[in-house]
């Protein structure tokens, strides 16, 4: 079929026509997908600044929490040097306490109970001198107050011993409160005093006993050791009386004769 050049020229007329209404068209869709695009971009930039943002503060928080760290541990720090200056401190006022302790223990520590509880005889050292000071002194001899030389419970048993006697020969008897002990130097090898416990029956008489150039009642217990055994020798006297007694017991309270152990021994 052959086309007329008007028809040509109408085909060609629309064509153009679609071609120019389709462009702009197409055009506006580009632009629409391009700022579409641009959009998204403006979104992920938002998005990845905000990211940036709290990835800043996330890092921020664990610099303050590793500033908090340090700090703390600089804090602890300080407080464990502290501690160990109090310490130093402490140890240094115990050293000082220990030396004045040591300067206390170096006048003589007093013995302490056994460990069954049990008072030893005499609070005495090795050379048989007490732990405290005498309260009367007559020439050499020196007397000390029972109570911080003898023990508790020896002395009760010594004034127990002391009364059967005193009933035996009818004399008074002594409560046992008001006594002394009687340090009586020696030359004698190992130079060891000899150790005399004196009971009164009252104050007035242990004050004349003491004080005064007689004795009218006297009451001693004097102490020997033979094959390490402790011996006692009493010896009791009533001036007004005339009486005077003495007996030599043992370790268990028996009598082994009446006279001295010392003159007891030498009649074996």
């Amino acid at each position: 079929m052959k086309l007329s050049q008007k028809s040509i020229l109408l085909l060609l007329c629309a064509c153009l026509g679609f071609i120019s209404v389709s462009a702009p068209a197409y055009a506006g869709e580009e632009k629409k997908e391009e700022k579409k695009k641009e959009e998204g971009k403006k979104e992920e930039k938002k998005e990845g600044g905000e990211k940036k943002e709290e990835k800043k503060k996330e890092e921020g928080k664990k610099e303050e929490k590793k500033e908090g760290g340090e700090k703390k541990e600089e804090k602890k720090k300080e407080e464990g040097k502290k501690e160990e200056k109090k310490e130093g401190g402490e140890k240094k006022e115990g050293g000082e306490k220990k030396e004045g302790g040591e300067k206390k223990e170096s006048k003589k520590a007093a013995p302490q109970r056994t460990y069954e509880g049990i008072e030893p005889l005499f609070y005495l050292d090795s050379k048989r001198q007490p732990y405290i000071e005498p309260f009367n002194e007559r020439g050499e001899d020196k007397y000390y107050l029972c109570r911080g030389t003898v023990g508790e419970w020896y002395r009760e048993l010594l004034t127990k011993d002391m009364n059967i006697l005193a009933e035996k020969i009818g004399i008074q008897t002594v409560t046992g409160k008001t006594c002394a002990m009687r340090l009586v130097p020696t030359e004698k090898p190992p130079k060891l005093p000899i150790v005399t416990i004196e009971f009164y029956i009252n104050t007035d008489v242990m004050r004349t006993c003491l004080l005064g150039e007689h004795c009218p009642q006297p009451r001693f217990v004097i102490f020997s050791v033979k094959e390490k055994t402790l011996y006692r020798t009493y010896i009791l006297s009533d001036h007004s009386k005339h009486i005077y007694k003495e007996f030599c017991l043992n370790n268990k309270s028996e009598i082994l004769a009446e006279t001295s152990c010392w003159k007891f021994f030498e009649e074996e």
